[in-house]
């Protein structure tokens, strides 16, 4: 039994071009990586391969794009606007386009005539001498990008000397716009942002040395002393906004500039530190993830306040700086328990502490494994729940080297498919994806239909 890609429509070669050069590149090296790991491959297992390597990543843009979306026209409903198309058929759509871009038959065919793969008489694909050493070349790559990517972003170690660095040039920067504006409040912020870059280098060094306790302590310490000076500074300004002439901020829009640079550095570190630091089970760095979120309702105060300042409002900042205080003690007290059973030699339970998009991430592992389940019915032939149950696993959970694994692709670490199996399939279900006939799952024409979007590059015809 042979397998054959069948002719694709005219308006199916359009929309292939415009796939951007990038991502091709990019799929072209992993393809030789796979066939150099794997061996000749057909083409169907190549786009199954294409599957497990680059649905994932689509499914997390759908969730997180539905989750703005809604949350979007959730606030804008409120004023009475309405978007002109209906939600539900706006996400399809914008699901259905992006689905469109997966294709591994356009990357072989480009593959086979630059030389580097060719059909064997299996009719599976496999590498020449030059797709070999292009192979190989790209494995090497990939291979260094993930140790220097470790060395470099991913260690506890990294994550904090890169935080000294980025506060580094935080604390230096808002101390010359203060200085060149004469503004008090921005050479405050300067001065405190130079002792961030202390007790981050303290923090670095705690991990360096295997004391990371003492980074842990020193980070909760100047939480309490940051809402401290916060909440005082608010209050002396409240109470100057009732009794005496509040003067105007100097340079508000150098101001709103400089806090503004800060908030999105302070969230891009958040998002670095808590990922990092809840990979590694680093509690330092868990601390450190808390004290930058902070630091985005401290700017947002400061650039609220600025922007008054304009207005002739001069105390909205302090109000908000009491809000802020609360919120900083709070955080400081929850992450001071946490911290206690470090103290006793005890492992500290990180699970609470959610990194940034990370339900986006679960969910579109659920909606990769959702669409495999699918595909194998349609493709493979199966029904039971066993089946399917061996397939997630055979797919997701190699037991061979793959690259998959090799590179943190595996999406089903730590994943219970038979514990889970219920869930996936009840979305299913109620999706009228499946229906269920005795023990068996039967694809419906809406399950057909998706699986056509997704894999439409899989259309084989059976001869032999």
């Amino acid at each position: 039994m042979a397998y054959f890609p069948s002719k694709k429509k005219p308006i199916e070669c359009l929309n292939l071009k415009r796939i951007r050069k990038h991502r091709r590149s990019d799929f072209q090296k992993y393809t030789l990586v796979v066939l150099l790991k794997e061996g000749p491959l057909s083409l169907k297992e190549l786009e199954e391969r294409t599957f497990a390597f680059v649905y994932h990543f689509h499914g997390f843009g759908y969730s997180l794009h539905e989750e703005v979306e809604r949350k979007v026209y959730g606030f804008l409903s409120r004023f009475g606007r309405q978007p002109e198309e209906d939600y539900s058929a706006r996400m399809k759509k914008w699901r259905e386009k992006h689905e469109k871009q997966i294709d591994a038959e356009l990357e072989c065919k480009d593959l086979t005539e630059r030389g580097f793969i060719r059909l064997n008489e299996e009719d599976n694909y496999e590498l020449t001498e030059k797709g070999r050493e292009e192979a190989e070349k790209s494995a090497n790559e990939m291979e260094k990008a993930t140790i220097s990517i470790r060395n470099q972003l991913l260690s506890p170690a990294a994550a904090a000397r890169n935080t000294v660095v980025t506060d580094f040039f935080l604390a230096l920067m808002k101390l010359l716009a203060g200085f060149i504006s004469a503004s008090v409040g921005l050479i405050a912020d300067g001065a405190d942002a130079a002792i961030d870059t202390v007790s981050a280098f303290i923090v670095w060094a705690g991990i360096k040395f295997k004391k990371e306790f003492f980074g842990t302590l020193i980070i909760i310490s100047m939480m309490f002393i940051t809402a401290i000076s916060v909440g005082y500074e608010s209050a002396i300004k409240i109470v100057d906004a009732i009794t005496t002439t509040t003067l105007p901020i100097s340079l508000p829009y150098l101001v709103v500039t400089v806090e503004g640079i800060a908030l999105i550095a302070a969230a891009i570190l958040h998002f670095y530190q808590r990922y990092v630091g809840k990979n590694n089970g680093s509690l330092a760095l868990i601390s450190q993830s808390i004290d930058s979120k902070n630091h985005i309702y401290v700017a947002a105060a400061v650039i609220i306040g600025a922007i008054s300042s304009i207005f002739g409002i001069y105390f909205v900042d302090a109000l908000i700086g009491i809000f802020v205080t609360v919120r900083i003690l709070i955080d400081g007290i929850e992450l001071s328990k946490d911290a206690l059973p470090s103290i006793k030699g005890e492992a500290t339970d990180l699970s609470r502490y959610k990194i940034p998009f990370e339900k986006h991430w679960h969910l579109s592992k659920l909606e990769t494994f959702k669409i495999w389940i699918l595909y194998s019915i349609k493709e493979d032939n199966l029904s039971t729940k066993k089946e399917l149950i061996n397939s997630l696993k055979r797919t997701f959970k190699p037991k061979h080297v793959s690259v998959l694994s090799k590179y943190g692709f595996n999406l089903g670490e730590g994943f219970d498919f038979e514990k889970e199996f219920k869930n996936l399939i009840k979305s299913l279900l109620e999706e009228k994806f499946i229906i269920k006939k005795d023990e068996n799952y039967i694809l419906t024409e809406n399950g057909k239909g998706r699986i056509d979007r997704i894999f439409r590059s899989i259309r084989y015809r059976q001869s032999g």
